[in-house]
């Protein structure tokens, strides 16, 4: 297999610890509360029949504003019937915009982000599921199974750690835009 030609946001996101933690968060399966930093007394979701009871997209969006990141209802991402939000953390006058569709009856995040430079978007938004395996491809690691996996949050905690995770990666990919 060829190593995939990276875009610039892949490139900015690969010069994070991004690829790695992709996969990571997106195993809700983990024992997030040693990685948290809140404690919840209801953090497990997992319901009696298996599967996560689904949060409103305002606790989403209020994981995601404690996490450092200003967030407001809606998104870029098309197609209204989804709840979506948009996470957006700068640095100057780079802008990381993330879009985040929430599934419908479950807790998966779509992610798409794109970087605007003084309100300029810089190329197309991405999903970003689709930048953390060409990051691997790119560095020569095998794919994993799945290849293009998606955060399902499990528990609160799943979610603290998560978005605390990926506002991080953003002021990292803001911040080192215009180098």
């Amino acid at each position: 297999m060829t190593s995939p030609t990276l875009s610039p946001l892949a490139h900015a996101l690969a010069r994070t610890d991004f690829a790695e933690n992709w996969y990571r968060w997106c195993d809700a399966k983990r024992d997030w509360a040693a990685e948290a930093t809140g404690t919840y007394e209801e953090d497990s979701l997992l319901t009696a029949s298996g599967a996560f009871a689904a949060l409103p997209a305002s606790e989403f969006m209020r994981a995601y504003r404690a996490a450092g990141a200003e967030v407001s209802r809606g998104s870029r991402v098309p197609d209204a019937r989804h709840r979506s939000f948009t996470v957006e953390v700068a640095a100057g006058r780079i802008v990381c915009s993330l879009a985040v569709r929430l599934g419908r009856g479950l807790n998966s995040q779509e992610c798409g982000l794109v970087v605007l430079a003084d309100g300029e978007r810089q190329g197309e938004p991405e999903m970003l599921h689709a930048p953390a395996l060409a990051i691997r491809r790119s560095r020569g690691e095998p794919d994993p199974n799945p290849p293009y996996p998606r955060p399902i949050i499990g528990s609160r905690s799943q979610l603290e750690v998560v978005s605390r995770g990926i506002v991080d990666v953003l002021g990292q990919v803001a911040r080192g835009w215009a180098s």
